[in-house]
């Protein structure tokens, strides 16, 4: 291997290993996390309407504050002081909004757990021998047979009527 080789190697693995650039905020990157405030509860890079201008306001306050040099979670941060907590997208994951992130989880959780013990004794059932059926006695059989026989005999000469 060549020194070259080495070299270009070398370069690579420093590139790999070395933290890169800064991650610098744009507006959709913040707008992605905030709900709009005119009424329509959608996500603020996403409102549809047209002349809104609770977007406008808000995307130009985040449009100031970037290029003022703040940061992306001081200026989500502004909005929450603003706005309170409905301003953002999805709930913080502390405190009582912990229940939104865990609650759907834990749903689907005991509803498994639900339906795996429904199906565990569904197939238990469906194994189980089902219990003999008595015999008849001969004297029981003899009885039916002329209860039958007694029955047809009224009905040939009564008639279905």
């Amino acid at each position: 291997m060549g020194l070259k080789t080495k070299l270009n190697i070398i370069l690579l693995a420093i590139f790999f290993l070395l933290p890169g650039k800064a991650y610098a905020a744009s507006v959709s990157d913040i707008a992605k996390q905030l709900v709009c405030q005119c009424g329509c509860n959608m996500i603020l890079l996403n409102c549809s309407h047209g002349e809104c201008g609770s977007r406008t306001e808000m995307n130009a306050i985040i449009q100031q504050k970037l290029s003022q040099g703040e940061s992306e979670t001081s200026i989500v941060q502004s909005f929450v002081s603003r706005y309170g907590e409905q301003v953002l997208a999805s709930p913080p994951k502390r405190g009582f909004n912990l229940t939104a992130w865990i609650t759907p989880f834990a749903a689907i959780i005991f509803g498994a757990g639900g339906i795996y013990l429904a199906l565990m004794a569904w197939v238990k059932r469906g194994r189980q021998v089902p219990a003999p059926v008595e015999t008849r006695s001969e004297e029981m059989d003899d009885e039916y047979r002329r209860r039958v026989d007694r029955e047809l005999q009224r009905f040939s000469e009564k008639g279905f009527r």
